[in-house]
């Protein structure tokens, strides 16, 4: 047990340690030159956009609401009863604790865990909304950088660029094929089936996944729906940063060329290694940002809109902070309740594999 507290302290420890060392590089990057030290204190003249700035946070707000729309589509599709305002609320909860992840406790399992309070006899069902939330999510992200590749010219992009591109076509078509091979009625008992469960490791994933898309084929209306505002959801992001950067610099990426940097930025985001994605995020921007457009960007600027999409973001999860204070008594008391029941939510997914998979076998029986 002590074993165990001492790594999960490590843990915390370098999943702030991380981010930081990624932060303080860029800003060293930004300080040690005094070019970029210009581009920085460009945002504070007369040259910067204000309207455009807002017009980036408002596209990132409408990116941040689908999401919590897409969410309630998933939870009252497997009959939860569910509130749109609760969505909103626990929405918005959930994506400020992913920034500060008060007692360790991550936005995901925050929402999971009171979905699944409040509908005990649901349990499995609501595990499945926040896996199958992050799941469709991940790949809008692959699909909506797939279809705005297509308009690049491989032919004089750079190397990197290439090869970033072809595995994001791979990826989104592996996708669709493993979609529609597990929305085929013989996958539910074929060999296939059987054999990808059984890998080691990767097995209790494939298990989870399949019988989460069992559940969900049942819904083919909704389905339709949330993957439309999946779609939306990267390509407001994408419409943000482009109005971010429309609104720092006078030379910026085009739209279609934001359409592909800030959705496989938010890939990198994605890898659960600091908060947030914090410094993860900010890297990948500032890579892709000079990497992906046709016109040579320059690495002050890079980083600069990569802050700048930060501090939007930081924006969003203080909203979250007002739902906090408006709710501070039932948020804390919730918190003590997954502190107390921390190996017990850590499993609660494992445990409800099987409850989950039952639930499934019925549905297409």
């Amino acid at each position: 047990m002590e074993l165990l507290c001492v790594k999960k302290y490590l843990l915390t420890i370098l999943r702030f340690l991380v981010p930081g060392g990624i932060l303080a590089y860029l800003l060293w990057t930004i300080a040690s030159n005094p070019e970029n030290l210009d581009a920085v204190r460009q945002i504070f003249s007369s040259k910067t956009d204000w309207a455009s700035i807002g017009f980036a946070f408002g596209s990132a707000l409408t990116a941040l609401s689908l999401t919590f729309i897409r969410w309630y589509l998933l939870v009252i599709s497997v009959g939860i009863p569910f509130q749109l305002k609760d969505a909103f609320r626990l929405g918005f909860l959930g994506y400020m604790l992913n920034f500060v992840g008060l007692g360790g406790v991550g936005g995901d399992l925050f929402k999971g865990f009171m979905l699944a309070k409040a509908n005990p006899e649901k349990r499995p069902e609501a595990v499945s909304t926040i896996f199958m939330d992050r799941l469709i999510g991940l790949y809008a992200l692959f699909v909506v950088t797939s279809l705005a590749a297509l308009s690049l010219d491989l032919e004089t992009a750079k190397p990197a660029v290439r090869t970033v591109v072809y595995f994001v076509h791979g990826a989104s078509f592996a996708g669709l094929i493993g979609i529609t091979v597990a929305l085929m009625p013989g996958f539910w008992r074929g060999p296939l089936r059987t054999f990808l469960e059984s890998i080691p490791r990767l097995g209790r994933l494939f298990k989870r996944l399949f019988s989460a898309i069992g559940m969900y084929r049942q819904h083919p209306k909704y389905l339709a729906i949330i993957a439309v505002l999946s779609l939306g959801v990267h390509s407001f992001f994408s419409l943000a940063a482009y109005f971010l950067a429309a609104g720092l610099f006078e030379v910026h990426p085009s739209l279609l060329e934001m359409l592909i940097i800030t959705p496989l930025a938010m890939v990198f985001a994605a890898i659960p290694i600091s908060p947030g994605g914090m410094g993860t995020l900010e890297l990948a921007i500032t890579e892709l940002y000079t990497s992906v457009p046709a016109e040579q960007m320059t690495r002050a600027s890079a980083i600069t809109v990569a802050l700048g999409f930060r501090v939007l973001t930081i924006g969003l999860a203080f909203i979250g902070a007002i739902f906090y204070w408006m709710n501070r008594a039932t948020v804390d008391e919730t918190m003590a309740e997954v502190s107390a029941e921390e190996q017990t939510l850590e499993h609660l997914a494992e445990e409800s594999d099987e409850e989950f998979e039952q639930s499934a076998r019925l549905e297409h029986r």
